[in-house]
């Protein structure tokens, strides 16, 4: 079988878990691109002297030969790299979240169904060992009918302010666009489809434009409602999932990422354990199967549109 090659489109932090990800997975990382010249320059460096750096992502993808691209670039870029890249048929597997805004990211979900390539939206909390043992408790009656589904990542994370995650313009939101974004996604991952949405925000941080704390509540269609929390604010870090059905409780602390906790309606308490992973070569690998052929996307185009639709109609108009 061919050994598939890869470019990586923004050279940030996120950039650095997707490399990791080839690598998992003996992709080659062959080609990389920011505006940032020096910056790619630097992210190249850390892979090898053959990787060829651009400041134009149609150069990159006109000059150099890729199979696929990972676009980690800030989202108000998205757009430009997910069309152009679909449009000459190479794969794409792009950050969330899509787009900075609806109307981007129906653009980008358009171009998708226009193209032979495959489009993956990065939701790496689905491809978590954690994520795939509740799915499958809650899809073998574990803990009976679901009726509340909480999710919190909420923390310490001050240094946003003077970051382009708190500039509405190239972000498209503040902390529930950026974090609560994984919350959704899980969300309708493991109950379906959400049909009614409400939010509460607010903004502490001075100087930015967006909601650096909120709680959004979600109904699914099929019944379960959940309480979604984020903040960059929060003194303590928090970042855990709990599941309550009818007959019991599933709990899953990220802090303590090796056990899964499932709490009976009679008090005893059953403890899985699991495997810990970022998530990165779990779902660069799943990228790569249903590039082959060999399974159908679980996170697809639309999984990024609905949540993208989702969190933008909760903000002020």
């Amino acid at each position: 079988m061919k050994t598939l090659s890869a470019g990586i489109i923004g050279c940030g932090r996120i950039a650095r878990s997707h490399l990791a990800g080839y690598k998992n997975n003996n992709v080659i990382v062959k080609a990389v691109a920011d505006s940032d010249l020096n910056a790619a320059r630097n992210f190249a460096a850390q892979i090898d002297n053959s990787v060829r750096c651009y400041d134009n992502i149609e150069a990159l993808l006109d000059q150099h030969e890729v199979d696929m691209i990972s676009i980690c670039s800030p989202p108000v870029a998205h757009e430009q790299a997910a069309a152009a890249a679909l449009a000459r048929g190479i794969h794409v597997l792009c950050e969330k979240p899509l787009a900075h805004t609806t109307d981007s990211a129906r653009r980008i979900f358009a171009a998708a169904q226009k193209s032979r390539a495959v489009l993956m939206t990065a939701f790496r909390h689905r491809f978590l060992p954690a994520i795939g043992k509740i799915k499958e408790l809650l899809d073998t009656d574990a803990i009976g009918a679901p009726v509340f589904f909480s999710n919190v990542f909420a923390g310490p994370a001050f240094e946003m302010e003077g970051k382009w995650f708190t500039r509405k313009a190239v972000s498209g939101g503040g902390c529930l666009f950026d974090t609560s974004i994984h919350s959704v996604d899980l969300f309708r991952y493991f109950f379906g489809e959400v049909v009614e949405q409400h939010a509460v925000m607010h903004k502490y941080f001075s100087s930015t434009d967006v909601e650096d704390a909120g709680i959004i509540v979600l109904k699914a269609e099929s019944g379960p409602l959940a309480s979604l929390i984020s903040s960059f604010v929060a003194g303590v870090g928090q970042a855990f999932i709990s599941v309550v059905g009818q007959k019991g409780e599933i709990y899953y602390d990220y802090i303590n990422p090796e056990r899964i906790e499932i709490r009976r309606r009679d008090k005893q308490t059953e403890v899985v354990e699991i495997k810990n992973s970022t998530g990165h070569p779990e779902q660069i690998a799943h990228f790569i199967g249903a590039i082959n052929g060999r399974h159908a996307l679980t996170s697809t185009a639309e999984d990024g549109l609905r949540a993208v639709e989702i969190i933008q109609s909760v903000y002020p108009r």
